[in-house]
């Protein structure tokens, strides 16, 4: 189907907006550093308009860009060879070395998600690429599949490994606290 230049490039727009905030935010949690995320999103929006036609399922748009912008987003990492912490995980580190507890919920929660992401940078990009996916954007089994272009039972194995390796790293880190606090 052809469309007029005006009319597809309405159309790529639209794409570009109802899908971008998910992909960047996928990509965010699993890269780290949010400029690395911002340009690994622009290339795999471009990649995906310039190859569009490769897109066997038009509904699957969203999980495909995905797939391109992660896989962009991990070749930078390794041309790079650089993570970069997130500004909520310095100030945790600093409450933490405060002593100071918030006690109101949000606080809370946003102590709680910092720890969590603190256990993820300590994860290869694998596994917390999967655990993302997973719990953070609360993608299905087949979902995820499509977006690694893997099969489910694939991705119910790595799900399983990393959860394994989240909870052994979860544990050394609270250990590791324990220690600190000299209980």
């Amino acid at each position: 189907m052809f469309f007029s230049k005006d009319k597809k490039n309405h159309l790529d727009e639209e794409l570009y907006e109802r899908c971008y905030h998910r992909v960047f935010t996928a990509v965010n949690l699993i890269v780290r550093d949010p400029d690395l995320a911002k340009d690994a999103v622009q290339e795999g929006f471009y990649k995906a308009f310039c190859n569009i036609n490769q897109l066997r399922e038009q509904t699957k748009f969203c999980a495909w860009v995905m797939s391109i912008a992660i896989n962009q987003a991990k070749n930078m990492l390794q041309k790079n060879s650089r993570q970069v912490l997130t500004n909520e995980m310095e100030l945790f580190s600093q409450i933490n070395s405060s002593g100071n507890t918030p006690s109101d919920p949000v606080s809370d929660f946003v102590l709680l998600k910092n720890e969590v992401e603190n256990v993820l940078v300590e994860l290869n990009i694998a596994d917390r690429e999967i655990l993302v996916l997973k719990y953070f954007l609360d993608y299905s089994t087949e979902e995820i599949a499509v977006v690694l272009a893997t099969s489910t039972q694939n991705v119910n194995q790595r799900l399983r490994r990393a959860r394994e390796k989240y909870r052994i790293t979860a544990l050394n880190k609270s250990s590791a606290g324990l220690e600190e606090c000299g209980l």
